[in-house]
């Protein structure tokens, strides 16, 4: 169940390489092709990290099949690949705010069928995952005194019964002690035949109470908690019956939020990165699952 993923997002990358090397992938497909977007609701200029609706169904879908086709090649070695149409989706029809998707509710669900199509064109038993439904968002549909609670459940609800999809990724920050019920919830709202996947879980994140520890005022207890929140969180993912649990992130990131910057395996802010704690955990807990 914890497998050595890598989930990837740019297209112009060889991913034969990684299948050769006998790593699988997640690979999110975006669409941010200039010729064939939708900017009624922004343009790449106004939102740079954005993926649009496509104008043209059939280019779009050829351009899915392009990436696809050379991988489906290289699956004799049994590596897997894994297609996810766009990354956390919104709408930007309700919502001004969303920065990773500028359609609505009904355009993705559209992207989202044309992907199936085209995946499924290429190679029939690759997985399609819907788009990963957000920490908050998960944390609103299991707190009816949230105030984004109707608003999360219903569109939450709609793209689960609505999408034509093998799997979902579920996104885990806040509580660990709260990814139980989020994915009850999840499987209780979708068809019994879907699959659920989590391709981000990181921790600690300093807004849920029972781990408020920002990097930025204690490293040292920062990163010591870290470590202990792989194998609670990872084992949280499996225990449930995550078909994918992905760690967030294998290296601090730079050029990101503050809750999510400093939750690498690997510090590469020296040379050669140095391995924190949490590398070590995460080390630890793999070998139980091999």
């Amino acid at each position: 169940q914890v497998s050595p993923f890598q989930g990837l997002q740019d297209e112009g990358q060889d991913y034969g390489l990684f299948l050769e090397a006998g790593i699988n992938l997640v690979l999110t497909i975006s669409n941010d092709d200039p010729s064939n977007m939708d900017t009624t609701y922004g343009s790449l200029s106004d939102w740079p990290n954005a993926s649009f609706p496509y104008k043209d169904k059939a280019a779009y879908q050829e351009r899915v099949r392009a990436v696809i086709a050379p991988l489906a090649a290289l699956r004799a070695n049994g590596t897997q690949v894994w297609v996810q149409a766009e990354n956390e989706v919104g709408d930007a029809a309700l919502s001004s705010k969303g920065k990773y998707w500028r359609g609505t509710t009904d355009q993705y669900l559209s992207q989202l069928q044309a992907l199936y199509e085209a995946v499924k064109s290429v190679s029939p038993d690759m997985p399609v995952v819907l788009s990963s439904f957000t920490s908050e968002g998960l944390d609103a549909v299991i707190d009816p005194t949230d105030g984004h609670h109707e608003y999360s459940s219903m569109r939450i609800t709609r793209l689960l019964t609505e999408g034509q999809y093998d799997a979902v990724d579920l996104h885990f920050y806040g509580c660990v002690e709260d990814i139980p019920a989020k994915v009850a919830w999840v499987k209780a709202n979708m068809p019994t035949d879907k699959l659920w996947i989590s391709t981000e879980n990181g921790g600690p994140d300093p807004r849920c109470a029972t781990t408020p520890h920002s990097w930025s005022e204690d490293l040292s207890r920062f990163e010591e908690v870290e470590s202990q929140q792989v194998s609670a969180r990872l084992s949280a993912c499996a225990d449930n019956g995550g078909s994918i649990c992905l760690w967030f992130s294998f290296f601090d990131l730079k050029n990101e939020d503050d809750v999510f910057n400093h939750l690498g395996l690997l510090d590469q802010s020296v040379l050669p990165p140095r391995q924190k704690p949490a590398f070590f955990a995460f080390q630890q807990f793999i070998k139980g699952y091999q």
